[in-house]
């Protein structure tokens, strides 16, 4: 009888550990290359992050880069985080524009936790901008409660797409020698984007490693834990443990994936 609760235990806790290691990193069920309402010219935003890498990193397919960011009430993305994530993009991808359209507030979904399947009806019913001729379209949005699985800043959740939780952000940037909201805002836009381009090791991204340097133990993220795409990036709990006084920046090795990829 002891061996089996210590047998329950230790299956409670992998299981435990998987769902942390994939938290900022959601696979869509079902999601695909034909997921375009019977329109298959169209372009699909509704693929698995890092499908898109190349789109992003190279000016080969689109030459341009649109985000649209909606929010609810309360959550208003930090306007120095946004001018923060544009220099990266701009230092980041071949695109002769990248254009962070003025972010739109959106009704409160009125929920304490959102799961990645509400985030996904939410871009569903508000996203208004979308990939059309040599112009790359991207989504953000932030909501008002937590990510269901807790202690998460932000997922990405679709090829084009990244969902942001507010309450987490608070949480990060509050207390005594918290990093400031620009740090995490920053930061966790950067972390997200970073995933979308295929980092790190992304199965189909194109975004392939250079050098290994995949921290298996937390998913997709980097080993070195002073770049931008190591997993304590979006943890709010631990995020404040590697802060400066500057925004994390990708290391050389996620750098060379990029630029393998199409990227600079």
């Amino acid at each position: 009888m002891k061996l089996s609760k210590r047998f329950l235990a230790l299956n409670v806790l992998m299981f435990s550990l998987l769902i942390f290691m994939v938290s900022c990193f959601n696979n869509p069920t079902g999601a695909d290359d034909d997921d375009n309402n019977g329109e298959p010219d169209q372009y699909s935003h509704t693929q698995n992050p890092g499908l898109s890498a190349n789109d992003f990193l190279s000016g080969e397919s689109y030459t341009d880069l649109v985000i649209e960011i909606d929010y609810m009430p309360g959550y208003a993305p930090n306007q120095q985080a946004i001018d923060s994530l544009q220099a990266f993009l701009e230092r980041r991808l071949h695109k002769t524009t990248v254009t962070i359209l003025e972010p739109t507030e959106i009704a409160s979904g009125d929920q304490s936790q959102y799961s990645a399947s509400d985030v996904r009806n939410l871009e569903d019913e508000y996203r208004g901008e979308f990939t059309e001729g040599e112009t790359l379209a991207a989504y953000m949005i932030i909501v008002d409660g937590q990510y269901e699985q807790q202690n998460v800043l932000g997922i990405a959740y679709y090829n084009t797409s990244n969902a942001f939780f507010g309450p987490a952000y608070d949480q990060a940037s509050s207390g005594f020698g918290a990093p400031s909201r620009y740090q995490v805002e920053s930061t966790s836009f950067r972390h997200e984007f970073g995933h979308l381009f295929g980092l790190v090791n992304i199965e189909g991204s194109g975004t392939d490693m250079q050098t290994d340097h995949q921290d298996e133990q937390n998913g997709h993220h980097c080993d070195n834990e002073n770049c931008l795409m190591y997993y304590a990036m979006e943890r709010p709990d631990l995020i404040a443990q590697f802060f400066g006084e500057s925004v994390a920046e990708l290391d050389a090795n996620c750098i060379a994936d990029l630029q393998a990829n199409g990227g600079k």
